[in-house]
């Protein structure tokens, strides 16, 4: 795909996310989450081979189904209030239905089914907008509704999708797959939290989108699709490996990492609200997804012996001094503030 198209496209992408997130007509909304899908089906399927094409095929079915169920909460809203207006109160019916679709468009559960199979059939950068931009949009409009709708239809996706993504992953040897699953268990964290605090909710949300950035950005440079290629990485450049490992533990939410923060934050407003059984529920599904996170973090720190040693000390031997290129520096940039930023983060949130 040319340059100037993808660009065109990308922009259409953030442009649409844009209009859904600072507009208050409902038909506008819908608009918004339409140009955004329509945008990133090319996207997606270019480079063209069967399981690109079936991933995007999905992706483009669940989402104009999300899409429709949409449409059809704003009519049933505007047809009983006679206004397109978010800001009029919603009715249960409307509430039912705008929920299914959010959570459609989130791979929330029991509506997860779609997303590990679309993300394994993508390029880990196609499969980062899915896991990250993509979720934007629908997360803002949850954060809206979610004094509206019912929170107890929220709380019971939320832990549904936290014990889903950590049971879904246990099994799987495809690093996507496993990420996947991984960001269907933090939807749920997010979403639950949304109940008891937008703002924390917000917080939780843009230390999630860093982290998941750089592990998909890292995955992407090592050209690691399985867990028996992670080990491997050794081989490349030692500071590599020990990106993967404090990235990938900073998202499981292991102090002092970054991650540690959403989970933190969530229990703590949790608790301050009495639901202490609920965060029991929330923490011990939670370690069934530190158990693939300490997985990945394992593999990638084995080396192959016996091998060359040419070949395991490459890096060694490479004297040939290159300047950096920009998505180099972006990766290092995303690990730091993934493994780092805790100190920056605690501020924040005593503040909220």
């Amino acid at each position: 795909m040319h340059r100037t198209i993808s660009a065109f496209l990308f922009l259409t992408v953030v442009s649409g996310t844009i209009i859904v997130v600072t507009s208050e007509n409902w038909f506008i909304i819908w608009v918004g989450l339409e140009v955004s899908t329509l945008a990133l089906v090319p996207i997606l399927c270019s480079n063209f081979s069967p399981r690109n094409v079936e991933a995007t095929i999905k992706y483009f079915l669940v989402q104009a189904l999300s899409a429709a169920l949409l449409l059809n909460s704003a009519l049933i809203q505007a047809w009983l209030t006679g206004s397109w207006s978010i800001l009029d109160p919603v009715n249960n019916v409307t509430a039912l239905c705008l929920s299914i679709a959010l959570a459609f468009k989130l791979g929330l559960a029991p509506c997860h089914f779609w997303f590990p199979d679309v993300l394994q059939g993508l390029p880990f950068l196609q499969g980062l907008i899915i896991a990250t931009w993509q979720k934007i949009a629908p997360l803002i409009l949850l954060f809206y509704f979610s004094q509206l709708i019912f929170s107890v239809l929220l709380i019971t996706a939320g832990l549904i999708s936290i014990w889903s993504g950590g049971w879904g992953g246990l099994n799987q040897t495809q690093v996507r797959k496993i990420l996947a699953f991984s960001s269907i268990g933090n939807m749920g964290w997010i979403v639950i939290t949304s109940i008891y605090s937008v703002k924390a909710a917000i917080t939780m949300l843009v230390i999630y989108l860093i982290i998941n950035t750089a592990i998909f950005l890292l995955f992407d440079h090592l050209n690691v699709s399985t867990l028996g290629h992670l080990n491997t990485t050794s081989q490349l450049s030692p500071i590599s490996v020990a990106l993967v490992i404090l990235t990938i533990l900073s998202l499981g939410g292991l102090p002092p990492l970054t991650g540690f923060i959403l989970k933190f934050t969530s229990l703590y407003y949790l608790i301050s609200n009495k639901f202490i059984l609920l965060s029991s529920i929330m923490i011990i599904g939670s370690l069934l997804s530190l158990f693939f996170y300490l997985r990945i973090s394992f593999n990638t720190s084995l080396i192959l012996f016996p091998q060359h040693i040419i070949s395991v000390t490459a890096w060694r031997n490479n004297n040939i001094v290159s300047p950096l290129t920009p998505k180099t520096w972006l990766i290092s940039i995303l690990s730091i503030l993934s493994i780092l930023t805790i100190p920056l983060t605690l501020p924040l949130h005593i503040t909220i």
